[in-house]
């Protein structure tokens, strides 16, 4: 009777020790992390609160780095649309000055509007994230030929300043491209009607915008095109500056008139470029601080249910390894106890 009895008051001794043992792994997983548990079940009826919570900064983290993203590629317009600004501007300043009877005026006119033509093409051709800017869809074309090569180049006009002729590169179709497109002859053909599906749908991407939903119920588009308007009239106006170089008299006259004419209209198109994509990137600016905020505000919801007073905790765990030493203490004198009735 009295060994059944020790048996039984060991056996509940020992549940003691791996109650004890069990508490104090826990508690030492709370200090070592600061957090209640290392999973779901250790959070009881909040456990499904936690995981509403958990969704909710997914979602919003999912909608910061998209936007960080988009950000970013807005960003390089605003820049590069800068850059090209510039260049327009350049050629306003080369215009203003030049003059037909100096070789100096001349040679200066040249050599400038081969820097901007180099310039302009190589913005145009920007790429970021390995995406061409200026591309539409097309995100791996560079969408830019050479703007100083030979094929370039403007016959010369008829001369009449009544009225000067429309931008030489302005696409007959919906789905064709200026010549200056790195694609041209791929999807250009002549008469237009004979324009393939596949062409087609290529012509359609040098010109696509994206679409993005930077918060719920908010979208936006973004992205401009190689071949807009205003790039049109400034590389038709860099090749008309180019081609008064090279002309006298009257038609010299219309190359610069045409070519003061484009970049006027250039330097407008660009403004209205840079005021939308600006629009834009504020949009997802504050679309952005919306949910960072929102993600600080979930997150001290998530660290009210998860987190620990370390100096509660420590005190637990203190108190929890005593009682663990004084139930090793008890065990060990009930296996002493048994062991000595053993050996009477």
């Amino acid at each position: 009777m009295s060994a059944i009895s020790s048996l039984s008051s060991f056996l509940q001794n020992i549940n003691l020790v791996q109650n004890a043992q069990n508490q104090i792994a826990k508690l030492t997983y709370q200090v070592d992390t600061g957090l209640k548990s290392e999973d779901l079940q250790g959070y009881g009826t909040q456990a499904n609160q936690l995981l509403n919570l958990q969704g909710a900064q997914s979602t919003e983290q999912s909608y910061v780095s998209n936007n960080t993203q988009i950000h970013t590629f807005l960003s390089a317009y605003d820049t590069t649309l800068g850059q090209v600004s510039s260049d327009a501007t350049k050629l306003v300043g080369a215009l203003d000055a030049f003059t037909v009877t100096d070789p100096n005026s001349i040679a200066n006119l040249k050599a400038l509007v081969k820097g901007l033509q180099v310039d302009v093409a190589a913005t145009l051709n920007m790429q970021v994230g390995g995406r061409f800017l200026y591309s539409g869809t097309r995100y791996t074309t560079q969408p830019v030929g050479d703007l100083t090569a030979a094929a370039q180049q403007l016959a010369a006009p008829v001369p009449n300043p009544a009225a000067i002729p429309p931008t030489t590169f302005t696409p007959v179709t919906a789905t064709s491209v200026p010549t200056y497109d790195n694609q041209a002859s791929t999807i250009n053909v002549t008469p237009p009607a004979t324009q393939t599906a596949a062409q087609a749908q290529l012509g359609a991407q040098a010109y696509q915008t994206q679409n993005a939903t930077i918060s719920t119920n908010q979208q936006i588009t973004y992205g401009i095109s190689s071949n807009d308007p205003s790039f049109q009239n400034l590389i038709s106006a860099l090749q008309n500056a180019l081609g008064a170089v090279g002309a006298t008299g009257a038609t010299q006259a219309q190359f610069l008139q045409n070519a003061s004419d484009q970049v006027q209209a250039a330097l407008t198109g660009i403004q209205g470029l840079k005021g939308t994509n600006g629009t834009a990137e504020t949009l997802v600016a504050n679309a952005n601080a919306l949910h960072n905020q929102t993600l600080a505000t979930l997150q001290s919801q998530v660290t009210t249910i998860t987190q620990v007073d370390p100096a509660t905790v420590a005190t637990e765990l203190s108190s929890a390894q005593t009682q663990l030493e004084g139930s090793y203490k008890v065990v060990s004198s009930v296996l002493n106890e048994t062991l000595l009735n053993y050996l009477k």
